[in-house]
């Protein structure tokens, strides 16, 4: 029998509360808001549960022991360092892997290998780096650790699996992407020549039949099972002999629409697997998105015979509003066997413009609870601006930590970290005193337009200024009463086309909130 995780409330109500986790058990903190940060990581000590975080391309983020208090570093290594950053404790020790920027190397072809750091001291960056995959002129993209923890004859080994790009956004079929492994041996301080496990090939064109999102968990006895998508399905391959030889490919699930997912006002979005390994009771899960109901959900899937059979695809967001869900990442409390899924939920956006941070907490035989790390939803950049590709999360003993992209009407973005008690409960109004209606400024390819997400009435009022050279000012400006009904509704302000010629907007927008008599101001210059 499958145990699919029923909800312990209605969808109705679900969709009509604001889940919010208990104050008295969370922080949130900015950890960076400088140079539009992106696809962060995050990992928490198993001893002092103290966090590191990091972002693109080389941003470092250490936790002073219990103050919540960040310090930023700008990571080095000899062998480079350019974005994709995945950070994972193995007992004690700290691992940083990420993509090459290789010394006396042009852009493209600096990605020649995946760096792994060992990382002995983050606050003053004691590292030793180490050069995975090499496979000459080949590219070598987005990396992803697991380790083994507490197997009798793996104990200690480090996994790494990734791309391997031919020749990255070629159309010839000739050139062929597959998914490459290794592993690190901490008696012989080395990583093993890279293997590849995938039977099939796909092409490269970093699209849905590219094999990609190649991440590992470790079972009870150190199984390493491995998982990732491609041809609009997610595969799963196993070795049980430390990472010596693997199996055969199997397909556990069909994800249609691919994880390459042409999502609204987002440049790029996917719906990539991940997988965990519950290694007390050897539960493996897997996690991802795709749009088998004919808009994007979150799914979980599990095996408790090792990966034999699987169970059928459980969804995990339970939405029946069309709302889009989508950047899946779990993991997996081992003291407890809770799973722990965070994902980008656009339920409350009719037009998928603004999103909250949502995570599901589920166990066998018990419901998905559900809370949301931000009440105000976060407003997308639109399709002109690079946004990343995924958030991260950690468990350990019941704490969870969550890393994510947020986004402010200006098109800043910033690193938002959320740890919180395993132990949710949810609310269910919103307070008046702290909520608000927000604004996107949408950056599409040929226009900009201005967007609010509203849960209670309010004025609005605009005026955006285009000055282009030598030409007159162009004025756009008006005002509205906009009053939000049983559900939030995404509202449209105002378009204007993008001037052929560089130009500097001005644009200034007054919300004031009919209710709480709340006021913003936004006030910025945007040069085009």
């Amino acid at each position: 029998m499958h145990y699919i995780c029923p909800m312990r409330i209605s969808i109705a109500a679900l969709l009509s509360l604001s889940f919010l986790f208990n104050q008295a058990h969370s922080v949130h903190v900015t950890l960076d808001n400088k140079n539009n940060p992106n696809e962060p990581s995050i990992a928490l000590h198993p001893i002092t549960k103290t966090i590191v975080a990091a972002s693109n391309i080389n941003n470092f983020y250490v936790e002073s022991i219990g103050s919540n208090s960040f310090s930023k570093i700008i990571s080095t290594s000899p062998l480079g360092i350019y974005g994709d950053p995945v950070l994972h404790y193995s007992d004690t020790m700290l691992y940083f892997a990420h993509l090459a920027k290789t010394p006396k190397k042009e852009y493209g072809a600096w990605f020649d290998r995946i760096v792994v750091q060992k990382i002995m001291n983050p606050h003053n960056w004691k590292e030793k780096s180490y050069s995975v995959g090499y496979n000459g002129n080949k590219m070598q993209d987005k990396p992803w650790l697991s380790s083994d923890n507490h197997s009798a004859q793996y104990n200690g080994n480090l996994y790494v699996t990734w791309t391997e790009f031919d020749k990255y956004g070629s159309d010839n079929q000739a050139d062929r992407s597959r998914i490459r492994f290794s592993k690190y041996n901490p008696k012989s301080d080395s990583f093993s020549s890279a293997v590849t496990i995938s039977d099939t090939t796909g092409d490269c064109l970093d699209s849905d039949n590219t094999l990609e999102g190649a991440t590992t968990a470790v079972g009870k006895n150190g199984e390493i099972y491995a998982v990732w998508a491609g041809y609009e399905s997610v595969w799963v391959d196993k070795s049980s002999d430390g990472g010596l030889t693997w199996g055969e490919d199997q397909i556990i699930a069909f994800q249609p629409g691919g994880w390459n997912m042409d999502m609204p006002h987002i440049m790029r979005a996917n719906g990539m697997p991940f997988i965990a390994s519950d290694t007390v009771n050897d539960i493996q899960y897997v996690t991802w998105a795709d749009e088998f109901n004919g808009n994007a959900d979150v799914w979980l899937m599990y095996s408790k015979d090792q990966g034999s059979t699987w169970s059928e695809r459980i969804n995990v967001s339970k939405d029946t509003t069309n709302g889009h869900q989508y950047f899946p990442n779990l993991t997996i409390d081992q003291k407890s066997g809770e799973v722990f899924i965070a994902y980008y939920d656009f339920s409350e956006s009719p037009q998928s413009i603004f999103y909250k941070l949502a995570v599901s907490k589920c166990s066998l035989g018990n419901d998905f609870e559900l809370v949301y790390l931000n009440q105000n939803p976060i407003p997308l950049p639109g399709k002109n601006v690079f946004y990343g590709d995924y958030l991260d999360i950690d468990v350990q003993d019941g704490e969870v930590a969550i890393v994510y992209t947020s986004n402010n009407f200006r098109n800043e973005t910033s690193i938002e970290m959320s740890r919180i008690s395993s132990y949710f409960r949810y609310e269910e109004n919103i307070d008046p005193k702290t909520a608000y209606n927000n604004i996107a400024l949408l950056d599409e390819a040929d226009s900009l337009s201005l967007w609010v997400n509203t849960f209670s009435p309010f004025h609005v009022c605009y005026k955006i200024k285009v000055k282009c050279a030598d030409e007159k000012v162009k004025v756009y400006k008006g005002r509205s009463l906009y009053e939000a009904k049983i559900h939030p509704k995404d509202k449209f302000i105002v378009s204007i086309k993008k001037p052929k010629k560089a130009c500097t907007l001005k644009i200034k927008v007054v919300v004031r909130e009919k209710l709480s008599h709340k006021k913003q101001k936004h006030l910025f210059f945007k040069e085009m």
